[in-house]
């Protein structure tokens, strides 16, 4: 089964599932500083939209799990 665009984009040059993996801590970490750091200065609390490209990340690793592969 062919993978859908928004799969296709989510995990675009990332080579295998423990990449994914990271990229999505990496967003959820950062989001979590930037919302922290956003009670210093306001324009941070931006930051925490990245939360969403770690539901992004999670949705695409999901979706290959279930009807793809990894290679």
């Amino acid at each position: 089964m062919e993978r859908p665009l928004w799969v296709k984009v989510g995990l675009w040059g990332l080579p295998n599932r423990s990449s994914a993996w990271a990229f999505f801590w990496l967003s959820i970490a950062i989001a979590a500083g930037c919302v922290a750091y956003g009670f210093v200065d306001r324009r941070f609390f931006a930051g925490g939209l990245l939360v969403f490209a770690a539901e992004w990340y999670y949705a695409s690793i999901r979706w290959v799990d279930r009807h793809g592969r990894w290679s």
